[in-house]
């Protein structure tokens, strides 16, 4: 029982820190991220923190680990949603369906989880490695876990038929990571929406935006325009902002 409690007061410390550190990425960017600035902020001592994080590094990967946990656990809880929802939609339209749903989903997220998210958007615009290789490891489930499911939501459509098999270059990895590098460059193209005085504003509108690079990208592979035009249509009567059940960790979140 002691040892129990122990482990419960280790894991609380361990999500405080996160807490923490999320916050200072958020309010001074991640070279304002310091175990001394944690340290202020928890009140704690540095060697403290150094117990549960050997370096920086080991602390990024941590909060990459659990922002893309979430995000994971927010796309399964509508997923699930989804299939009562599709039920009795034609395959082919409803496979169309769920991609133009998870990329409702995605564009949304930066509102749901918006301090997740902007962590997510930092590491992968700032030009230097913040994390280092041997902390890599520990991200690579959560982060293989996400593709694995955008993987599969492509997958889906080759075997109904909505779009076709790729083959040479065009394989399904590559499908995958060009469709979620899209996705984030859109988030990335509409934060100049906040510009004022820009001709023609509404273009930048993330889900506009996303659904459109989808549609364009899901025509490309062989999607037949009327399926395209029947999922976008179903696909706005589902619901993109259900939430995870519960936060893994809770430690990203303000």
């Amino acid at each position: 029982m002691t040892t129990d409690r122990a482990s419960e007061r280790r894991e609380q410390r361990r999500e405080q820190l996160l807490t923490a550190a999320a916050q200072l990425v958020t309010e001074r960017g991640v070279d304002g991220l310091t175990m001394h600035a944690i340290a202020e902020r928890v009140d704690c001592a540095v060697g403290t923190i150094y117990t549960y994080f050997p370096s920086k590094s080991a602390l990024l990967a941590a909060l990459m680990s659990d922002a893309v946990q979430l995000l994971l656990d927010t796309y399964r809880a509508a997923s699930e949603s989804w299939s009562t929802e599709l039920r009795d939609t034609p395959a082919d339209v409803a496979a169309a369906a769920r991609v133009f749903a998870f990329t409702e989903l995605f564009v949304s997220a930066q509102q749901l989880h918006p301090e997740e998210f902007r962590f997510l958007q930092m590491l992968i615009t700032t030009p230097e490695t913040l994390i280092e290789p041997g902390d890599v490891a520990s991200v690579l489930p959560s982060s293989l876990s996400f593709l694995a499911e955008v993987h599969d939501l492509l997958d889906a459509a080759v075997r109904v038929g909505t779009i076709r098999e790729p083959e040479g270059r065009d394989d399904p990895l590559r499908r995958t990571l060009r469709w979620t590098g899209a996705l984030h460059g859109v988030l990335l193209v509409a934060n100049v929406a906040h510009v004022s005085g820009l001709p023609d504003a509404d273009a930048y509108d993330p889900s506009v935006l996303s659904t459109e690079v989808t549609a364009d990208l899901l025509s490309a592979w062989g999607a037949s325009p009327e399926v395209v035009a029947d999922a976008r249509s179903v696909a706005g009567g589902l619901r993109p902002n259900a939430a995870p059940s519960t936060n893994p960790s809770g430690a990203v979140s303000a």
